[in-house]
């Protein structure tokens, strides 16, 4: 380990001795490094073993790059600590401890959907009064969780009414989830609160194998996050958290970024060190980005800075239309890919709000540039996969009644709503499991003796193959599912039968990969994996392709070429911040982590008019754009021939407003015919009303509502309209 590799305020940091450490460490500014030389310090000097070192954060990705740089500055694999996400350090601890608050260790660990399905049947079976809509349900249950609020705690400080029956749909999902042995992705950490909260002893032993805690990201903890962090950390006090909160960019999932701002007020003995040495970006695309977020108040001073040189201006291009947006952004990014030396794979394309992907995504097949989209369906949520899954959840945990309802569905075997209906009333009479009540139902009148022969079959299988699960390897679990169950033969009839076999294909291949693993563990650990899996695991920087995704998906993430789409008032800041301080302060920080993600070039987009859920209305420039000293801006004005693309026909012609609004009316010169309201027809976008004059003599210009072009701005001198009579 050679400590010349750091700057001076990393290798403080590193060196620092035990208690609370706060490294705060701006965008670029090689945090990751300093917390993995702070873990191979500590070992090296034996202050601790890796047995009592705990490392975590949020995404896998970031986890396996932690593990991968402390092995290689260890140089021993034996030596290694533990480092993990937050839900998967929960996830352990409750494999080891649960049986305290009486589940068993083989819980599942139930996805989004899932969890949804059993919020509404818990609704339904209420049938309160004044039950809350679904999708309050689940979010207010989900913030409960977070802010480590049990559903005693809320029903307690409930007012009469739809909050009180929220906080008794809170109470009856908890039980009918202890009912099935199942926790959802917040109880991994609500429940590890309340473990260590009720059973000291069991806290004192987590304590002691987290004798060193290093949290990264600390901006991004939530409440029930931040208690266990602390509880962990209260017995040694060496606790060290790297963090910036200009990158605090969740708080609509909890975060509370005054964790890290009163981490002084917390800890008051700590050790605080500034990282503001940026080796990512470009000067001109730190200093656009600072401009932004020195906006914000609720921030510690930092004063990055960088040896990168200068670097090319901020391009920021406004089109009349999205489409216009996407194109101009597909023919840059054909440009840069082209003869600019770039690869697709070099480039990323963030946007606000997910309905702007499809205009971008039209864009980039016309120019046939590949791409994928971030946050989309991800592989282990796809129909099939969730149906094979649900067979090896059952084997995992009997007591799972979500899975057991799916995997008697699929294939199709004649065990539908109304026979599912009786398997768990029989188990509700006699106090047992629905799969052990699928056993038994040739007992149970209401059902066909058809169909009970038919469960009772699948449940013979499944519970000797459950029985030889210890002695199976997880490739050898799902080959053995999808040979007695019907389900290859079931994918052969879809239409998509192709697709849905490679997915198969895949299921399997991820078995033995995790298989192979020296500490892979059995079926519940990697049902742990699987459920745990995150939007960022999608991306692939060597595909070849370019990426889209969202603001939020970009955390922790570079890109030699970053395009930030739609920086309007209402989209970016997003109209739900409605001028609350807060919010505002929380979108300008989302605005810093996008444009920070940039190395090289960095693109700004937006738009005069936008149609977006339907409904097209004027566009504002972003707040955020005014923001950036315009000497680091280099404008886009494609009818002056100044854009890095090809020239654009006049029919294409854009213009450039400084202020990204629709232009004051502006009548033409005397006798023009061409005057407001005037009726035309263009030779491509068909009829259409002049609505608005811009302009003088060769440089004048209209905007014309065209029945099926919508809005265009067109320089009259070559856009080739013709009047027409009323």
């Amino acid at each position: 380990m050679n400590l010349d590799e750091l700057n001076s305020e990393q290798r403080a940091a590193v060196l620092a001795p035990d208690g609370p450490i706060l490294i705060l460490a701006g965008a670029g500014s090689g945090k990751t490094r300093a917390l993995t030389y702070r873990i191979a310090h500590i070992l090296a000097e034996r202050k601790a073993s890796p047995f009592e070192m705990l490392a975590v954060t949020f995404t896998n990705k970031a986890a396996n790059e932690m593990r991968e740089r402390v092995a290689t500055l260890v140089g021993d694999d034996s030596r290694l600590p533990w480092v993990s996400t937050f839900h998967s350090a929960c996830a352990r601890i409750l494999r080891q401890e649960c049986h305290a608050l009486g589940y068993d260790r083989n819980f599942s660990i139930l996805d989004e959907s899932d969890s949804q399905t059993t919020i509404r049947r818990v609704l339904e079976d209420a049938a309160l009064a004044e039950s809350p809509p679904l999708e309050l349900a689940r979010a207010r249950i989900e913030q409960a969780k977070n802010e480590a609020i049990s559903p005693e705690e809320m029903l307690a400080s409930a007012p009469p009414g739809r909050e009180t029956s929220t906080a008794r749909i809170y109470q009856l999902y908890q039980e009918r989830m202890r009912t099935m042995n199942a926790m959802d992705f917040s109880d991994l950490q609500l429940q590890t609160w309340i473990l260590f909260q009720r059973f000291p002893e069991i806290l004192e032993k987590w304590q002691r194998r987290a004798a060193h805690l290093l949290v990264d990201e600390y901006q991004d903890t939530n409440r029930v996050q931040y208690l266990i962090v602390k509880a962990l950390a209260a017995r040694s006090g060496n606790l060290c958290v790297v963090g910036d909160e200009d990158q605090s960019i969740y708080r609509w999932r909890g975060a509370d970024i005054r964790n890290i701002l009163d981490f002084e007020r917390d800890y008051p003995a700590a050790q605080i060190f500034k990282l503001e040495q940026n080796y990512r970006s470009t000067k001109t695309i730190l200093a656009a980005a600072g401009g932004v977020i020195r906006n914000n108040t609720e921030r510690k001073i930092k004063n990055l800075w960088t040896e990168n040189g200068a670097g090319e201006p901020v391009t920021y291009y406004t089109g009349v239309t999205e489409r216009d947006e996407a194109d101009f952004i597909a023919l840059e990014i054909a440009r840069l890919t082209g003869s600019g030396g770039f690869r697709p794979a070099d480039v990323v394309v963030f946007y606000r709000v997910n309905a702007q992907s499809r205009a971008i995504e039209e864009a980039l097949v016309r120019r046939r540039i590949p791409y994928y989209v971030v946050g989309g369906v991800r592989f282990y949520e796809q129909r099939d996969v969730k149906d094979l899954l649900a067979y090896l959840r059952v084997l995992a945990n009997p007591a799972d009644a979500v899975s057991l309802e799916r995997m008697v569905g699929t294939p199709p075997r004649g065990i539908g709503a109304k026979s599912f209906e009786a398997i768990t009333e029989l188990a509700d009479r006699q106090h047992i499991t629905a799969f052990e009540a699928m056993g038994r139902l040739e007992t149970y009148a209401k059902v066909a003796l058809r169909i009970a022969k038919q469960a009772g079959m699948l449940y013979s299988w499944m519970h000797d193959l459950a029985a030889r699960i210890p002695e199976l390897s997880v490739r050898g679990i799902v080959e053995e599912v999808v040979a007695h169950s019907g389900f290859e033969a079931y994918l052969g009839t879809l239409e998509d039968a192709t697709f849905r076999k490679q997915n198969l294909a895949e299921m399997l291949s991820a078995a033995s990969a995790f298989d192979a693993e020296k500490s892979g563990g059995g079926l519940p650990e990697f049902l742990e994996r699987v459920a745990l899996v995150s939007d960022t695991e999608q991306i692939d920087s060597s595909g070849g392709r370019a990426a889209l995704m969202t603001l939020h998906t970009s955390k922790g993430l570079e890109y030699p070429i970053v395009f930030m789409a739609g920086m309007e008032e209402g989209l970016f800041p997003h109209s739900r911040s409605a001028d609350i301080d807060e919010e505002i302060e929380e979108e300008r920080r989302l605005c810093y982590v996008g444009m920070t993600r940039a190395r090289q070039l960095l693109y700004l987009t937006n738009t005069l008019s936008r149609e977006i859920y339907g409904v097209r209305q004027e566009s504002r420039q972003s707040r955020f754009m005014r923001e950036i000293d315009s000497s680091l801006i280099r404008r886009i004005a494609p009818e002056r021939h100044t854009a890095p693309v090809r020239p654009l026909s006049p029919r294409e012609a854009y213009v450039d407003y400084g202020d990204s609004q629709l232009p004051d009316d502006e009548p033409g010169p005397g006798g023009d015919a061409f005057s407001i309201g005037a009726k035309v027809v263009h030779p491509t976008f068909g009829r259409g009303i002049v609505r608005r004059r811009e302009g003088r003599g060769d440089g004048a210009k209209a905007w014309v509502n065209f029945d099926r072009g919508g809005i265009k701005l067109l320089v009259l001198k070559f856009a080739n309209l013709r009047l027409i009579a009323d």
